[in-house]
């Protein structure tokens, strides 16, 4: 049973509990291979998290295909990922097209964006994110499998890589720690808006 309200501590503390104990593993935990994989060759840091949508995947996917600052949200932490904004709580048909190249906002308050490099549906969407001067490379992927008659088991795997090395190595437990907490709060809001809640 989900709780009601989402508690900012216990997200926080759940997901710094995950990330020390991603860190204590190693950055690198590859699970089977993925679309998208290749975007990111030789990673510092891979994340791969799932979880269980209580939806085929035909139903998950119109989630996944809206997202985007100033689009549908990315359903974690809208504070910081879309200007304030809530994420989306229905399926909007305007926002249903989503195709390689289209450029997905990280955020309302600027910087690089996600640029989708596969799109299919209702399977995987893959997106990579390149920091200025090609100094991070991130690639973000989504795949989508059916978990019984009526549930997705939905994975979420982030891949990081960047130069100068050491720089990219001293930035992954942050990046590490921000994707645990993002993580976990958008899969729980997926739930509840697939659910109906």
């Amino acid at each position: 049973m989900l709780p009601a309200v989402i508690r900012p501590t216990t997200v926080i503390i759940a997901a710094a509990a995950g990330a020390v104990a991603a860190l204590v593993r190693g950055v690198r935990q590859p699970g089977p291979p993925l679309p998208g994989d290749r975007l990111v060759r030789a990673p510092l840091l891979t994340r791969t998290m799932r979880a269980s949508m209580p939806a085929p995947p035909e139903r998950v996917w119109p989630w996944l295909a809206q997202l985007g600052a100033g689009r549908g949200g990315w359903y974690a932490i809208d504070r910081i990922d879309n200007g304030g904004v809530p994420s989306a709580r229905h399926i909007d048909d305007r926002l249903q097209r989503i195709a390689p190249s289209d450029r997905l906002e990280a955020s309302t308050f600027g910087g690089p964006p996600f640029v989708v490099t596969q799109a299919d549906e209702p399977t995987d969407l893959v997106m990579v994110l390149r920091a200025r001067a090609g100094r991070l490379r991130t690639s973000y992927a989504y795949h989508l499998q059916p978990d019984g008659r009526d549930a997705t088991l939905l994975t979420a795997r982030l891949r990081m890589n960047g130069r100068p090395r050491l720089l990219a190595l001293a930035a992954a437990p942050l990046v590490l720690a921000g994707h645990e907490v993002a993580q976990r709060v958008q899969f729980l809001r997926l739930r509840r808006r697939i659910s109906g809640r």
